[in-house]
């Protein structure tokens, strides 16, 4: 593999549909190929229930124990509507170092958001990363 062919991991959180109304955070670890680094592409949430959070938002984490949002960290903002895919394209700043070092073991942090009168969102978290 080089730069010009990397293999795409598109990684999904094992658990299916994380709910971002329900307790406390959920994580999920991804390893890439041995020996191999990697490029964070994106990171994305397809929703299946609308995001009420107006006090503090849903967020998606990709870093590692050491650090949850080394790599990125996406911010589901109130009233995102069900059926919709947010990603960086809508919170422009989600990606904060999108290289990743080989044998890493990357952490994915699903944290709920909280809303003055009942907070709610749902969706299928995936983590697209490039291995080269």
């Amino acid at each position: 593999m080089s730069y010009s062919n990397p293999t795409s991991g598109t990684h999904m959180d094992p658990a299916g549909i994380a709910d971002f109304g329900d307790g406390a955070a959920t994580t999920f670890y991804i390893s890439g190929p041995a020996g191999k680094q990697g490029k964070l592409r994106s990171i994305s949430v397809s929703t299946t229930e609308a995001f009420l959070c107006d006090l503090t938002e849903a967020n998606v984490a990709v870093g590692t124990a050491a650090d949850a949002d080394a790599y990125g960290l996406l911010n589901i903002t109130d009233g995102t509507a069900v059926n919709t895919v947010f990603n960086e394209t809508n919170d422009t700043d989600a990606i904060i170092a999108a290289d990743i070092a080989a044998d890493t073991q990357v952490l994915v942090t699903i944290t709920n958001g909280t809303d003055g009168t009942g907070v709610t969102g749902k969706g299928q978290v995936t983590v697209y990363i490039d291995w080269f």
